[in-house]
Parts: structure tokens; sequence; C-alpha cells
């Protein structure tokens, strides 16, 4: 495993000359959790957050829309990633 998590908790590096959110656009097909805004879990967690966020964003004009809710859908993608990963690092301690 790379030791930044690339693949793992993220999806790499932006790019020299590249803007953060094109590179966000070029990686969205590498996603692993994709965000359901109808969703609602009713609890104060990051993935709730984001299912917020994007559901406040469908209600501005484009280009801001679409921008915030790829955003959203990376930053659910990008949480789930980091759960999966606590659970994992978490099962390999000893018990206490």
């Amino acid at each position: 495993m790379p030791a930044d998590e690339t693949g793992t908790t993220n999806l790499g590096p932006v790019p020299p000359g590249m803007e953060f959110l094109d590179a966000i656009r070029a990686v969205e097909g590498q996603r692993k959790h994709r965000i359901n805004p109808a969703h609602q879990s009713r609890r104060l967690t990051l993935c709730e957050t984001q299912r917020e966020i994007w559901r406040l964003a469908s209600s501005l004009p484009e280009p801001h829309r679409s921008q915030l809710q790829l955003l959203a859908g990376a930053g659910f993608d990008f949480g789930k990633r980091m759960d999966a990963r606590m659970k994992q690092l978490k099962a390999m301690l000893p018990d206490a």
C-alpha cells in the first residue's frame, strides 16, 4: 500500500498546473462510493453533511450547482474510504 494511501483513502495528488475542481472531475470515474442525496440518516456525520450540501446545491444556478455537487460526491467517497480504512486499522490493534 502506498505510504500516501492513494487508492485507499484518496485518489492521489492534484497534478501540477491543474485546478482542484478539474482534478476531482478527472477522477470521478474512480470513486467507489456514490452519494444518494435522497437518503437521510438524520445523524450528524460527514456523509450526511455531504448529502445536505448536495441537496442545498440543487437549488443553485449552474455552474455552482454541479460544481458543489461534484465536490459533495467526492467528499462522500473520500469519507467512506477513510471510514473503511479506520475500521481496518482499528481491527489491527491488539485487544485492550
